[in-house]
């Protein structure tokens, strides 16, 4: 890869990593931060948001990760790279077979918690496949950037 196209890529990534890692933080402080109301006893619907939370964390972290790779090695291709995105993949899938947690107060004395499976859920399952079929196209460009650096 020539210079221009390695230095202009390392410039177009910077913002994304910066924004990643920053969102990344966020994530994992709004985590934490649910987890102890969760341990104080504030109530059960914090403990699947502070979950949620962090696998945007692990998600964004994960981002960041690739992001810094590409600006290190200055190509976008590599093992490390899809391994990253396949993990990526899986952490989605999973996280999209956790059920939403809802608790509704019938009245003062009663209250019913209801486990939901809905859309969003699915959302969630078909962004891990997407993203799983993306490492895959990387597989498919590792294999091509290796030839052509054979031939270069």
């Amino acid at each position: 890869m020539s210079n221009t196209i390695s230095y202009k890529l390392k410039k177009r990534t910077f913002a994304d990593t910066v924004i990643s890692c920053v969102i990344c933080v966020a994530a994992l402080a709004a985590s934490v931060w649910q987890f102890v109301c969760f341990l104080n006893g504030e109530g059960k619907p914090f403990i699947t948001n502070a979950v949620y939370n962090f696998i945007i964390f692990a998600e964004l972290g994960l981002l960041s990760l690739i992001l810094l790779e590409i600006r290190k090695t200055g190509k976008p291709f590599s093992k490390k790279i899809i391994t990253k995105l396949r993990i990526m993949a899986v952490i989605l899938f999973i996280g999209g077979l956790m059920p939403s947690y809802t608790e509704i107060g019938a009245d003062a004395q009663t209250e019913m918690v209801t486990f939901t499976f809905d859309a969003k859920n699915m959302l969630i399952i078909f962004i891990g496949v997407i993203i799983g079929i993306i490492s895959e196209v990387f597989v498919y460009g590792l294999s091509l950037q290796e030839d052509n650096d054979l031939i270069a």
